[in-house]
């Protein structure tokens, strides 16, 4: 299968793992299997839901039986399947930045040492500024 050949990201695992389940999930299941805060699994699931229309998944509300809890429901969800596309899309998006990274320009670790001082200080800002990026 093609998905084996692409570094997935999180909420990718989480979906393959709920697909595989082949049942409802909640997402303190999901933070169990993967050692993940509960509050990021819930996060990785409404990502799921919203952002990732490739995932074909579907909800449920249950009530909890917790009392005291702000929200009195927890969501179950359950994945029925992942278009192939999404994965075409990840490995383009690998190879780009493989290229990118056999292609840039290593900078040095230190200043040149026939830079002035102002040279250097903008010589270490620049660098600065290009790892803030990255």
């Amino acid at each position: 299968m093609s998905e084996k050949y692409v570094d997935k990201p999180l909420y990718l695992l989480i979906a393959d793992w709920v697909m595989a389940q082949n049942r409802w999930v909640t997402a303190k299941e999901i933070a169990g299997e993967f050692n993940i805060d509960p509050c990021k699994a819930i996060n990785t699931v409404s990502y799921i839901l919203a952002d990732v229309g490739e995932i074909e998944c579907e909800t449920k509300t249950i009530p909890n039986q917790l009392e005291g809890r702000g929200c009195q429901c927890q969501r179950l969800l359950r994945i029925r399947s992942i278009d192939q596309q999404l994965y075409a899309r990840l490995r383009a998006t690998a190879e780009e930045k493989d290229v990118f990274r056999s292609t840039a320009p290593k900078a040095a670790t230190v200043p040149p040492g026939e830079l002035d001082r102002e040279q250097k200080w903008q010589w270490m800002m620049s660098k600065t500024k290009r790892a803030a990026l990255n």
